[in-house]
């Protein structure tokens, strides 16, 4: 059984988090309370998460024997924790998310901005098993 640890990052945005959750392929799970964690084992674990990636959706993008992931809001620091077991962070499921996060963020400021943009890898590219790098090209006419 793998155990489960809070990883601080910087996610503070709900809305921003669901969508860049949804470009590497999840289909999150939004609770107003916090809900319990399932294991690989469908054992239902002591950790709990507003926002709740099921273990099936990464079992069937990246790993095989997931357990959930879940993202905590922490009241204190104003932001969310994730909630990852070390099965899953050994494929770095938590870096993906917060990769996933930090391209939406700036896409979004940049666009708001009047920037053109041009990233050099597609959402799509984003759900396969190879982590990528990412880098994207800001343009503004003044």
């Amino acid at each position: 059984m793998s155990a489960y640890k809070k990883i601080k990052c910087n996610i503070i945005d709900k809305e921003t988090l669901v969508k860049a959750l949804s470009s590497i392929g999840f289909e999150p799970l939004v609770h107003d309370l916090p809900q319990h964690l399932r294991g690989y084992r469908n054992d239902i674990r002591k950790d709990t998460a507003e926002i709740i990636v099921p273990k099936e959706q990464i079992n069937s993008l990246f790993t095989g024997a997931s357990n959930d992931l879940g993202f905590k809001w922490n009241e204190e620091e104003s932001k969310y924790e994730i909630v990852c077991s070390d099965y899953d962070s050994k494929f770095k499921i938590d870096e993906r998310v917060v990769q996933a996060y930090t391209k939406v963020v700036i896409e979004e400021a940049l666009e708001k901005q009047g920037y053109k943009i041009k990233v050099n890898i597609a959402d799509e590219d984003l759900k396969k098993r190879k982590q990528a790098q990412i880098e994207i090209v800001a343009r503004k006419l003044i």
